[in-house]
């Protein structure tokens, strides 16, 4: 690897630290007889003062050198590296005469005038950047910099710290996109907002990400002389291959001073010095006469960004001062104007968003191309337009972020852009690139917090850390609780009892004694029983809806519909009791008549899960009391408040022990349930893992069991489908109650033809959901239910990201308390991915693309789950075939997740077994019996 040694002493700079870099334009010869320096593959330079670097003819400047001197991207030439057979080049317009200080032994570098400017094309060619493979891999430059520079912004974490890694990033997109080189720690990296340790820092890891693949410029411009010393050499010594100084900024300077502080600057340190010239953020102008005096004066000064919106100056500094200084543009609307003007190139902060674009303008320039370049300009200029009229880095990060990028936001006094201008510029950003850009959510952390600082409920209306057994509350028989938490605040609410197999024994006795009772009511008894209860849950409608808030931190106005679930389940149950007949019987015998009766099965066991805790329940209680039986029901541990208040509320309305609610712990109570020999059938709602259990379990005493188990719908979406009517009721089928939610749409396959266009509408129907606490008005989507299962997502969306998906919109957790999961699209999703196979349980959907209709069915049916889907078709022969060959239990056309209790709702394959709601679930918890009479005796 090259390394450039500072020859330089006597004078106050220490030497810089050998470093793996480009070689700027002061020349030096491999030493191949001097000892390594660094470690065995590190040779020293010394100065060449033998010979004057030669300048090439233009004969030697071919644009197309052999494939064989090509680099990996096959768009720039490489040659051989100086002291290995080739002859060093240098910009046609300088000729350097190269000596030795005798009092310090300095390189010093004089330079004469020339001839004027090549035309364009000879001088753009003649200007490019020849890079060369060594045997360690990098690369090292034998010339001038010229072309795409990119001034890099710079990456802040949440909590506002440099982002390491995700600088990283942007330099290997802007090193993959081909650029020349990289500007660390400009105007577009925010400078002026950070301290001196964390520019040196920026520096150091720009310089080492980019690990001599391209020079890096670091700008080290101060409002202290004596601070931008330190952050020059700084950046001598960590490898940077030249320093850029902007010109003091606090006040404006007399010409004498500027002039000082720029010299002071530049010659303390041996490297290449660009000068900034950024007077409408400065206040100080360097007219084009100072910086060529400065540039004749001083040996190191080589370089010249102009920022400045007037092409005037750039031609006097091309056309006047050619031949002592090398000019960059750095107005980004100008970049086409500049490089045809001859400049050697352009300082651009666009180039982090369009960096493979600029680079193939400026090839197509150094081709003679002009109308291939005007092109290819005409199409990235809108977006120019847009940044520069425009917080300038404001918008870059915003565009970054939507492209999947994450820079965070600006640091202050800098403020992000607004949702509707960030939009705006990052669709224009997606044109220029060729491809949509995903829509930005708000950004993250911003989650509406309730200034009433009053709970949803008061200590006095939640239930007593108790069991409720035979019509009334019981203590356990262990002193062990279990905590039970707000998800939003992450605070304790209460405590029910970590309830034993003693405990459930005791609720199992009670069931048994009340089912025969109960079983002889007749079904207008039940009926009247259910309709007081479906009247005593809406009459305290507020207080449970508020509760179930609380518990879960689903929005209040999602408890509210759970409520309204609950207590139209109980009205359907109680009506579809006394409708339900026996199937009439017949002769097949002689003399005997056959008739088919329903009974009640007995005492049923019951678990349910988290996310709809009083909903779920009644979805098992009402069809099971319909049928005549009795229950012994295991509200998740979780969330167990409404369920418990539940049974207290209609205590009174049936006969003791015909409900019981035992709290605890699956591994406990739920196994006790599945095995009591009692139980007579065993229904669940919960995960695959769950409902395997239970089956074993209770496949010991030959039980029936009833299972309602996870999901991973998918989502197919046709060609002709209304896109736009689709990602509306996604907004809803996939991010409602946050995703917790079995038949959640939450794997959507799209006719690879309209895939841009509907990740388009779906992210802009998503990012318009409102994350916050459950008081707070209009909030849709609030936390998941608790900490381990905000990690359980969280791993999921990492793993996937990894995995190499990209976070259209959301991708993370919200900040602030709570376990705010950030409403997600996720696209570029392999096939067979794990996210798109098993459950993730969280406001999370993924898009996979489809060719054509077998395609579309075969992945569709690729998951081990079966529960829903849905079909999103015009077309009306599809929208008939397509939900027979799609194995799910409920499969929509044109619609998702909607639900009505006289329909069943169940699953195939891993989705489990058993119908809930419908009459299918009066059948479910009932019995078939077979009398024949003999009726001739």
């Amino acid at each position: 690897m090259g390394h450039v040694y500072s020859a330089r002493a006597g004078n106050g700079v220490p030497p810089a630290t050998p470093r793996t870099s480009w070689s700027p334009g002061t020349r030096r010869t491999l030493d191949r007889d001097a000892p390594a320096s660094v470690g065995s593959h590190h040779r020293t330079f010394r100065s060449n003062i033998e010979r004057r670097t030669e300048v090439l003819p233009l004969a030697h400047c071919a644009p197309r050198p052999p494939a064989a001197f090509r680099d990996a991207r096959g768009s720039r030439p490489m040659t051989a590296a100086a002291g290995h057979g080739a002859r060093a080049r240098c910009r046609p317009s300088t000729v350097h005469d190269r000596s030795i200080s005798a009092a310090n032994g300095s390189v010093r570098t004089k330079r004469s005038k020339s001839a004027p400017p090549l035309p364009l094309h000879l001088a753009a060619r003649h200007r490019n950047s020849i890079r060369t493979q060594t045997n360690r891999g990098a690369f090292c430059m034998s010339q001038q910099l010229s072309g795409i520079l990119t001034a890099l912004p710079t990456p802040f974490t949440a909590d506002g710290k440099i982002d390491v890694a995700a600088l990283g990033r942007v330099v290997d997109r802007n090193i993959d996109g081909g650029v020349d080189g990289l500007v660390a720690c400009g105007s577009t990296g925010e400078f002026a907002a950070m301290s001196e340790h964390e520019r040196r820092l920026v520096v150091e890891t720009v310089v080492e990400h980019a690990a001599g693949r391209v020079p890096v410029i670091a700008q080290t411009g101060a409002v202290s002389t004596a601070e931008a010393i330190r952050l020059s050499r700084h950046a001598q010594e960590c490898g940077a291959s030249v320093v850029m100084l902007v010109t003091p900024y606090y006040e404006p300077l007399t010409e004498d001073e500027t002039e000082h502080y720029l010299r002071t600057v530049a010659e303390s340190v041996d490297i290449p010095v660009m000068l900034y010239n950024m007077p409408g953020v400065t206040g100080v102008d360097l007219s084009p006469e100072t910086i060529g005096r400065l540039a004749r004066e001083v040996d190191n000064i080589e370089y010249v960004k102009d920022t400045n919106a007037d092409m005037s100056r750039v031609r006097q500094l091309i056309h006047r001062y050619g031949d002592v200084i090398t000019t960059f543009g750095g107005w980004d609307t100008l970049i086409l104007a500049t490089l045809t003007e001859g400049a050697a190139g352009v300082v651009a902060g666009s180039g982090n968003v369009v960096p493979a674009e600029l680079v193939s303008i400026h090839r197509a320039l150094q081709a003679g191309e002009l109308d291939r370049a005007r092109a290819e300009w005409s199409r990235l200029y809108p977006l120019m337009e847009s940044l520069m009229s425009m917080p300038f880095v404001p918008a870059v990060k915003a565009i970054l972020n939507s492209l999947g990028l994450p820079v965070g936001t600006p640091r202050s006094p800098l403020l992000e852009l607004n949702s509707e201008t960030a939009d705006r510029v990052s669709a224009e950003a997606a044109a220029a690139l060729g491809q949509r850009a995903p829509l930005p959510t708000t950004a993250p952390g911003k989650v509406l917090r309730s200034a009433d600082s009053r709970p949803l409920c008061s200590e006095s209306d939640l239930p007593p850390s108790r069991h409720f057994i035979d019509g009334g509350y019981v203590g356990s028989t262990s002193s062990r609780v279990l905590d039970v938490v707000d998800p939003c605040s992450e605070r304790v609410l209460c405590h029910t009892p970590d309830g034993t197999a003693e405990d459930v024994d005791r609720a199992v006795a009670a069931a048994v004694t009340a089912k025969a009772s109960w079983a002889r009511l007749v079904p207008k008894d039940r009926s009247d029983a259910l309709h007081a209860i479906a009247n005593r849950v809406e009459a305290h409608g507020d207080l449970l809806a508020r509760m179930e808030a609380a518990n879960t931190g689903k929005p209040l106005a999602v408890a509210q519909d759970d409520i309204a679930g609950t207590v139209d389940t109980f009205r359907f149950m109680a009506g579809a009791v006394r409708a339900a007949t026996s199937m009439a019987g017949g002769d097949y015998l002689d003399d005997h008549l056959s008739v088919i009766q329903r009974e009640p099965v007995g005492v049923v066991g019951v678990v349910t899960p988290w996310n709809y805790p009083l909903m779920m329940a009644a979805w098992k209680i009402a069809p099971i009391l319909a049928a005549g039986n009795t229950c012994v029901l295991k509200p998740s541990e979780q969330t167990p408040v409404t369920t418990l208040k539940f049974a207290e509320l209609v205590a009174d309305l049936i006969p003791a022990g015909v409900l019981n609610i035992v709290t605890g712990r699956g591994d406990v109570v739920g196994a006790r349930l599945s095995s009591h020999p009692a139980i007579d059938l065993v229904a669940l709602t919960g995960s695959v893992n769950s409902g395997r259990a239970v089956a074993r379990a209770a496949a010991e005493g030959l039980k029936r069991v009833h299972l309602e188990l996870g999901g991973k719908a998918p989502v197919l979406i046709f060609e002709d489908a209304d896109l736009a009517a689709a990602a509306e009721t996604l907004r809803t089928a996939s991010f409602w109650n946050s995703g917790q939610e079995c038949g959640a749409a939450c794997r959507v396959l799209v006719h690879e033809s309209v895939a841009d266009r509907f990740v388009e509408h779906l992210v802009r129907e998503a990012a318009s959901l409102t994350a916050g606490e459950p008081a707070v008005d209009g909030v849709e989507i609030g936390p998941v239910v608790s900490k381990a299962h905000f990690d359980r997502v969280r791993g999921y969306l990492e793993r996937a990201q990894r995995d190499g998906a990209r976070a259209a919109l959301g991708g993370g957790a919200l900040d602030g308390p709570g376990y705010f999961v950030a409403p997600t699209v996720l696209v570029d999703v392999r096939e067979g991915a794990e996210i798109t196979r098993e459950e993730v349980f969280g406001p999370v959907v993924t898009v996979e693309t489809f060719r054509d209709e077998e395609e579309a069915v075969r992945r569709a049916n690729d998951v081990p789950y079966g529960l829903s889907a849905s079909v999103w078709t015009e077309n009306a022969r599809r929208s008939h075939e397509l939900p027979a060959r799609i194995d799910a239990g409920t499969v929509w056309v044109n619609s998702h997740l909607a639900l009505a209790n006289e329909v069943p709702r169940g699953g195939f394959k891993g989705s489990g077994y058993g119908r809930d709601l419908s009459i299918y679930a009066l059948d479910d918890y009932s019995r078939t019996k077979h009398v024949m009479h003999n009726h001739a005796r």
